[in-house]
């Protein structure tokens, strides 16, 4: 399967155009206008500066590597957008390409990590494994009884873990996981709906290396658990 690339354009523009046509033949390539809905951010991002209408959006999209064309006085309007990098007419597909390449290497290296995800909501372990998966290894499980089932034949770099489930919850699964010197030193973050100081205490006080809103959206879900491994 194709990596894929999305690549961002308001207006045609023959170099860019021409450049994203040739990257085709080795990556899935996602033409789209900065006003479309993207439900899904790839890792990487191309956009054509030449008549960007909505360059705000763009700066949102920090879980990626942005690359930016254009011409010189195109690129001198568009400052501060994170993780990015220019690339002024005429460009230099080879240049690029190597950049690619040393993009693909280090997500190689990022996806040797596992992370399991317990959660007891169909569609939240649907949403994360799909966004989580370009990055890492996902092992789901849906409940705090097949988790630990997981864990008696795989160690996980990480396990993403409901807080409030039926039957097990996430308490008693982190108290289990302490318990067993086999799991005891395996990483925990808590995923909870709940937002109010009350419950956050009572979160903080289990003392997992994290904690995160189901609400926040996938993008800083994803830079949360990359800022946790590269601290590692």
């Amino acid at each position: 399967m194709k990596e894929k690339i999305l690549y961002i354009s308001d207006r045609p523009s023959m170099g860019a155009d021409m450049l994203l046509r040739n990257l085709g033949m080795d990556y899935e390539v996602l033409w789209v206008h900065s006003g479309d809905e993207i439900k899904h951010v790839p890792d990487i991002i191309f956009v054509n500066l030449s008549g960007l209408e909505d360059s705000e959006r763009i700066k949102t999209f920090t879980n990626s590597k942005i690359f930016l064309l254009g011409s010189q006085s195109d690129s001198a309007k568009y400052n501060g957008i994170p993780n990015s990098e220019k690339f002024f007419k005429p460009f230099n597909a080879n240049e690029i390409r190597d950049k690619l390449q040393g993009i693909s290497e280090q997500k190689a290296e990022r996806i040797e990590k596992t992370i399991l995800l317990v959660d007891d909501d169909a569609v939240m372990i649907r949403t994360l494994r799909e966004g989580l998966s370009t990055s890492y290894k996902v092992l789901p499980a849906n409940s705090g009884a097949n988790a630990l089932k997981i864990l008696a034949r795989a160690k996980p770099d990480l396990i993403l873990l409901d807080y409030e489930m039926p039957e097990m919850n996430g308490t008693q699964v982190l108290e289990t996981l302490r318990a067993d010197p086999d799991t005891a030193n395996i990483p925990v973050m808590f995923l909870t709906a709940k937002s109010d100081s009350g419950s956050i205490e009572k979160i903080d006080a289990l003392k997992p290396e994290g904690h995160m809103l189901k609400t926040l959206p996938l993008r800083e879900i994803k830079a949360i658990i990359q800022k946790f491994f590269d601290s590692k």
